[in-house]
């Protein structure tokens, strides 16, 4: 084979090489407010301290990034619900319409219950985060409801006891 004739199978191997590169798609989700299912008082009596739940919240969001950068997801948008208990352990839902691959739904998951939560000297505090994934377009939804919770409204005394609806369907 001469020379001239490699030219040509060289620039097509160089064009298709660019060509799958461009295809390589990093997923970065979107982050926005924080919805916070008690009142700051009681909070306050469980001690928290804002700063590390601050800091908590951004090794959160970097921590789903991670995850999710090489995802191959739909646009989906929603809320990451955390609670955290006095004891440290932490349990995790996603609110996401549409839902995420269960996959990836694991992944985050167990990705943000290896962090280290924020310090709570009583019982648990629950909190959400607005995350929209490949769209520009944050969940309207008032008010986070993952579809474990629905059930467990049902079962529970009081609904709209956040900690004792947590705790009824706490994952072991």
């Amino acid at each position: 084979m001469n020379r001239l004739s490699r030219l040509p199978m060289f620039a097509v191997l160089t064009a298709l090489l660019l060509s799958l590169l461009a295809c390589d798609q990093t997923i970065v989700p979107r982050f926005d407010s924080v919805y916070f299912f008690q009142e700051e008082d009681v909070l306050k009596a469980k001690k928290v301290n804002f700063e590390e739940m601050s800091v908590y919240t951004r090794s959160l969001q970097t921590t789903v990034a991670k995850v999710l950068k090489k995802a191959q997801v739909k646009p989906s948008n929603g809320y990451i619900v955390v609670a955290v208990r006095s004891d440290q352990e932490t349990a995790v839902w996603l609110d996401m319409e549409p839902a995420l691959h269960e996959y990836y739904d694991y992944e985050i998951v167990e990705a943000i219950k290896k962090l280290q939560p924020f310090a709570v000297d009583n019982g648990i505090v629950v909190f959400a985060i607005k995350m929209a994934i490949e769209t520009p377009k944050h969940t309207e939804k008032a008010v986070p409801e993952p579809e474990a919770w629905k059930d467990a409204k049902k079962k529970v005394a009081d609904p709209n006891d956040v900690e004792q609806l947590v705790l009824s369907i706490w994952p072991e």
